[in-house]
Order: C-alpha cells, then structure tokens, then sequence
C-alpha cells in the first residue's frame, strides 16, 4: 500500500481526515481574518458558539456591512 505525503501551509499531512481538519482550520481562519478586516476600527467583534457578534455605533456597523458585500 502506497503511502500518500503532502505539505499544506506548512504542515505534513498524511491521512485524509487530517487534510480535512487543515482544509476546515485554513478556512475558518480566512473567515475570522476577513471580518476583523471589515470591521475596522472601534468595533469590537467576539467569537461565540452561535458565530461573531459585533459592538459598534450603527454607522461604524453599517461601514462593516458594506465592506463585507
């Protein structure tokens, strides 16, 4: 049985549930990275079991809800 090796963001990865793991960490990274981003300055975001909620004044939320279009 052939053994398959691959390098993803810098790690080895050696099994299929493994690649899986790395695929869904990588995303929800982009994802978090991508929100902090809309958010800017002066709105505070946090992770909860539910998803992100963000505090802010309503035109710094409404800037956030128009960078994220």
């Amino acid at each position: 049985m052939a053994r398959i090796e691959m390098r993803f963001n810098g790690r080895k990865i050696t099994s299929g549930a493994q690649l899986r793991r790395e695929l869904t960490r990588s995303m929800e990274k982009h994802v978090e990275d991508s929100l902090k981003k809309a958010a800017g300055p002066g709105v505070r975001m946090k992770k909860t079991r539910e998803g992100y909620t963000f505090e802010g004044s309503p035109d710094q939320i409404e800037r956030m809800k128009k960078r994220l279009r």
